[in-house]
C-alpha cells in the first residue's frame, strides 16, 4: 500500500527502537520523497516529524468507515490533520473539556442545539467552580 500526503495513518509497526515509542501513535502523511529510506514523513499532534517505511505505517479509516465505534468514532476523528477531538480536549480540566467535546462534535452525532446546549451547561458549571473559589 502506498500513502499519500494529508492521509491519516497510525504507526503500527516501528521498525527501530527509537519509533518505538511511536507504536499506535495516529499522524497525518506530510511529505513523500519515493526514494528515501524512509519515503513517508508523517507529523504527529505534538507537531513531530519522522519519517518511516510503508511497511511501519496503516492506514486509519476516514470519517464514517471507522472501524472501531467506541476508540475512534466518527464524529470525533473528523479533523483534517490527523488529530481527534480527545487530542485537544485532555489539556483542559473536565468542565472545558466537555464544553470543547460538545462543540467539537455539534452537528456530526445526533442534533447541532443540544451539543451546543451540553456545552454551554458545561461552561456554566465551570463559570460556577471559578466563582466559588
Amino acid at each position: 500500500m502506498t500513502f499519500e500526503v494529508g492521509q491519516i495513518v497510525t504507526v503500527s509497526n516501528p521498525a527501530t527502537l527509537y519509533t518505538q515509542q511511536f507504536q499506535d501513535a495516529r499522524a497525518v502523511v506530510t511529505n513523500v520523497a519515493a526514494m528515501e529510506a524512509f519515503p513517508y514523513e508523517v507529523t504527529f499532534s505534538n507537531g513531530q516529524t519522522l519519517g518511516f517505511a510503508e511497511e511501519e505505517l496503516s492506514p486509519v479509516p476516514t470519517e464514517g468507515t471507522t472501524s472501531d465505534p467506541v476508540n475512534s468514532p466518527a464524529h470525533y476523528t473528523w479533523l483534517p490533520n490527523g488529530l481527534e477531538v480527545i487530542d485537544v480536549t485532555q489539556h483542559f480540566n473536565f468542565n472545558l473539556g466537555n464544553a470543547l467535546k460538545y462543540i467539537m462534535r455539534a452537528g456530526r452525532k445526533g442534533d447541532t442545539a443540544e451539543d451546543l446546549r451540553k456545552a454551554a451547561r458545561y461552561l456554566e458549571f465551570e463559570l460556577t467552580r471559578l466563582e466559588s473559589n
